[in-house]
């Protein structure tokens, strides 16, 4: 699924343009002398989509592009496939926070293959309605874009909407993969963690989402530096404040092989269970909150 026209696309779908019409009249003659589909050649030249390396070599030698204007387009590329955008951007390309979360929902419809890596805290897909409400809480949240209190709920409500797709068919399941620091680490109650805990328990039997946690007592296999998911042909990486998608074949490559590693670290099925028993039992002493 390609993500929002950048500047890097901008520019790359500039240059494309600039070069047909050094040998062609239009798109579409691009088009019939490529046996392309003319949407096809429309959507390279306005940056609405992105082109491969065999499109690239392609409209090169249809143009008779020089080597070193190829090896411009290929650079171009590669940069194009890097987007990087704050979550204010995100807010105001979709029209508000709310419909960016909705936003996401979509792309996980979208999307065959969906799986997550978070290190120290619940990813979206599994969070209860008062874990996701803490999160979205916080002064590094939303509100750190802008985003009014009113809207947190509407964000919460969009967020268990999103949820619906762990109750429904998939050709594969969505894998995700948490480091143990998740169990513990908490954002305002501790009563809403021992919740959380308890929902993971119940997601444990679900046929269309594979759980994982790297404990505490397991090598971790990758710097626990921060979360990543992938989709079916991108990676996106969450900073505090923004939101990185990478494209690169190569890139996605590297990132499926982080996944397998944190798959064969991570405890799954009984072992998780026992480990998401014994770290609810110890908050609910800590905190002072009865056992269920």
């Amino acid at each position: 699924m390609p993500g929002p026209n950048t500047p890097q696309r901008a520019l790359l779908a500039r240059r494309l343009r600039e070069l047909r019409a050094t040998a062609f009249a239009s798109g579409s003659a691009l088009a019939r002398h490529l046996d392309w589909h003319q949407t096809r050649v429309s959507k390279l030249e306005q940056g609405s989509q992105r082109p491969t390396d065999d499109d690239l070599r392609r409209w090169g030698e249809a143009v008779d592009a020089t080597a070193e204007q190829l090896d411009e387009l290929f650079e171009l590329a590669g940069a194009a496939r890097i987007e990087y955008a704050t979550f204010g951007q995100r807010y105001r390309q979709h029209g508000g926070a709310v419909a960016e979360q909705q936003a996401t929902t979509n792309e996980d419809a979208a999307s065959a293959r969906i799986a997550e890596f978070q290190p120290a805290m619940m990813p979206g897909l599994l969070q209860t309605a008062a874990y996701a409400r803490e999160v979205l809480t916080r002064p590094c949240g939303p509100a750190s874009a802008g985003v009014a209190d009113e809207e947190i709920d509407q964000i919460v409500g969009k967020r268990m909407e999103r949820q619906q797709i762990l109750y429904q068919p998939r050709p594969e399941p969505i894998r995700i993969i948490m480091g143990e620091a998740a169990l513990h680490t908490h954002f305002g109650d501790p009563r809403t963690l021992a919740g959380q805990l308890d929902r993971l328990l119940a997601l444990l039997g679900y046929p269309q989402v594979d759980i994982g946690v790297v404990p505490f007592t397991a090598a971790m296999p990758v710097f626990p530096l921060t979360n990543f998911l992938l989709y079916d042909d991108h990676v996106l990486i969450e900073s505090l404040t923004a939101q990185q998608r990478l494209d690169s074949p190569d890139d996605v490559r590297a990132y499926e092989d982080f996944f397998a590693q944190l798959r064969d670290a991570a405890i799954t099925g009984a072992q998780l269970e026992t480990l998401l028993a014994q770290s609810s039992t110890e908050l609910r002493k800590q905190s002072g909150v009865a056992s269920s």
